[in-house]
């Protein structure tokens, strides 16, 4: 099983001038990739809520966190955007970085009081959203969620 936050959306990149006052500035997310949640099993359909309520008791949720197959992250995207942020006159090239948790996991699915197989499956699911604002120049550590939106947008980060 695997469990992280990924990148789904940045935002364009913004040039503040020293004492420059932008006010609030609305940020536009470009999508950077979609997280679709799905139940791949092979007996074909199985119960998607007891998959989820025992992945989420794995994992040691109390309530439901998982969203249900078919839904993905850019409905998310569309309803929320990525906001609004005033840089206070800070001199720089800045971006925003949204995310969301991802997790991937496999099961095997017993169908008790049945001499039939067990049905063997895997699950991508996502839930929750992180976001992040960078500045250009200050590099984000390696391995970071969002160090891989600062490689994206800010110039010179890709070679």
């Amino acid at each position: 099983m695997t469990v992280g936050t990924k990148l789904i959306a940045v935002s364009q990149l913004v040039t503040v001038e020293d004492g420059q006052e932008l006010g609030r500035v609305k940020l536009s997310p470009h999508h950077v990739r979609t997280v679709t949640s799905r139940i791949e099993a092979s007996g074909g359909s199985v119960p998607t809520e007891r998959v989820l309520a025992s992945l989420e008791k794995r994992l040691g949720y109390d309530s439901p966190t998982f969203r249900r197959p078919g839904k993905s992250t850019s409905a998310r995207l569309e309803k929320d955007g990525l906001g609004s942020i005033d840089f206070l006159g800070r001199p720089g090239r800045f971006l925003v970085a949204a995310g969301v948790r991802v997790v991937e996991a496999s099961f095997a699915l017993d169908c008790s009081g049945s001499a039939d197989t067990p049905i063997y499956g895997s699950l991508t699911s996502w839930y929750g959203s992180s976001g992040a604002s960078m500045k250009c120049g200050i590099v984000p550590e390696k391995g970071k969620w969002f160090r891989e939106a600062y490689d994206l947008v800010c110039p010179g980060a890709r070679s």
